[in-house]
């Protein structure tokens, strides 16, 4: 199954082997390369001890790491602190200013994208998005089971200002958590049932429940029994049970343009290296056929069996990846080079443009030309060029250059320097010709140029003869 689907982890899922002191994060990074996972997904307070200010040491550590072992940082997670302040919310100011600091700190560590989780005011990604833009970060909101559904009022808000504000830098990190099939025993809300001293009898019948039942029915079941109950752990532990969701993945269709990455939550990985709880058979097809090309980072919240290998549960969640997107890493389709393309030369082939000026009158032609030097060259480096057009010469004094909308003419070229005809973009060349070319007929074009160089001792030039007709 071809795609451009890339591998990557969260750090999240190392904290306790790495807080327990059996690995260094070092360790971790080095363990997951050998799993071809190249993604590493950060979450900035597990590493940088001042985050989101950057701490210059902790950044050239975690800059080494990444340079060790060619992983890169796609992604760093954090969340708008609502209960920073004892008996109020933060204000929509107070918010943005937090997103604004994760922002700057993404930037100054290389990152791409920054996930906020939990729940905070929609408005806040409006008011995010110029600072995103500015720092060339993109911002994302975890689509997670529970606090921050896609079936929330909330979150349907929030999605609805993202397609507003139409920026590239705001978009949506689902969790495939949403994608839950069955609830076993080590799933957080049956631990969290278990602590509320639930019997077994209850715990399976609510496990039953979210298999046999709708979505809509299984959440009626959660609310009656929340409001049925005796004392507040029970009403907890049932309200955990209401955050499980299961979706059909075709729900997330709709959705992709705005999918900015992905959280592959697993709690357990079976011998066969199928996840027993998510349908991850249904959902990856879903990003395979949107031509999603970010990373799936794998997210482990599952418990480990008395002497597992760590890392056993991640090696299985890879090749689960495997058997739906492709062994190898990304699935590239395997190409084969193309015959050169046939307008390559210094000329190109696309035609003339009459030029009119303000008052529509027609002043020159537009030709359009490229470069074959491979560094590209400020204006000031082009030495000379020569135009004929139907048998007829035109001087440098007829011809200017167009870069970046900004016209310059031949004469006073020699001191542009921050203008750059650069290899591979094509230049328009504009011939001051009044009255310009019949449109109704092809023209004789010939077209030279040459430049100064770098490094070399002799001129660069190129030319060419085209029969050309007008762009329509």
């Amino acid at each position: 199954m071809s795609n451009y689907i890339k591998r990557g982890v969260t750090i999240y899922s190392f904290k306790e082997l790495v807080s327990e002191g059996r690995l260094t994060w070092d360790e971790c990074i080095g363990k997951i390369v050998n799993l071809g996972i190249t993604g590493v997904e950060l979450l900035g307070q597990l590493f940088f001890r001042e985050c989101p200010e950057v701490n210059r040491e902790d950044n050239e550590v975690w800059q080494k790491m990444m340079w060790r072992y060619g992983t890169k940082t796609v992604a760093h997670d954090f969340f708008v602190d609502k209960t920073m302040f004892k008996g109020r919310e933060l204000t929509l100011r107070e918010g943005a200013r937090i997103i604004e600091n994760h922002v700057k700190f993404a930037a100054a560590i290389n990152c791409p994208i920054i996930r906020i989780g939990g729940t905070f005011n929609p408005e806040l990604f409006r008011l995010a998005a110029p600072v995103c833009e500015d720092y060339g970060v993109k911002l994302g909101v975890e689509i997670h089971s529970g606090a921050s559904s896609w079936v929330l009022p909330v979150i349907q808000d929030l999605i609805n200002i993202i397609k507003q504000v139409n920026s590239p830098y705001l978009g949506i990190i689902p969790d495939m958590s949403m994608f839950q099939t069955r609830l076993l025993d080590n799933h957080m809300s049956v631990f969290a049932a278990r602590r509320a001293g639930l019997s077994e009898e209850k715990i399976n019948d609510m496990k039953k429940a979210f298999e046999q039942e709708s979505l809509a029915d299984y959440r009626a079941l959660c609310l009656k029994q929340m409001k049925e109950a005796s004392d507040e752990a029970t009403r907890r532990a049932m309200g955990m049970f209401s955050y499980v969701e299961k979706h059909d993945p075709k729900e997330l269709e709709e959705l992709m343009p705005l999918v900015i990455h992905v959280h592959g939550k697993f709690w357990e990985m079976d011998e066969n290296n199928v996840e027993t709880q998510i349908n991850y058979k249904d959902v990856l097809p879903v990003f395979v056929k949107a031509g999603y090309d970010g990373y799936i980072s794998a997210e482990f919240e599952g418990g480990l069996k008395p002497g597992q290998d760590p890392f056993e549960p991640q090696r299985r969640f890879q090749k689960m990846l495997d058997t739906y997107l492709g062994s190898s890493y990304p699935s590239f389709p395997d190409v084969e080079a193309r015959p050169p393309a046939e307008d390559i030369q210094c000329l190109s082939s696309k035609g003339f443009k009459n030029r009119k000026n303000a008052k529509g009158e027609i002043t020159g032609i537009e030709l359009y030309a490229r470069s074959s030097y491979y560094r590209g060259v400020p204006l000031c480096l082009v030495e000379n060029v020569e135009v004929k057009i139907d048998g007829v010469s035109y001087g440098t004094e007829k011809i200017s250059f167009e870069i970046d909308g900004e016209v310059f003419m031949f004469a006073k070229m020699a001191s542009v320097t921050a203008f750059y005809w650069n290899y591979g973009h094509l230049a328009t060349v504009i011939v001051d010709l009044p009255g310009g070319l019949d449109e109704d007929k092809k023209h004789d074009v010939y077209f030279k140029y040459s430049l100064r160089t770098y490094y070399l001792p002799f001129q660069w030039s190129g030319e060419a003869v085209l029969k050309l007709g007008a762009i329509t």
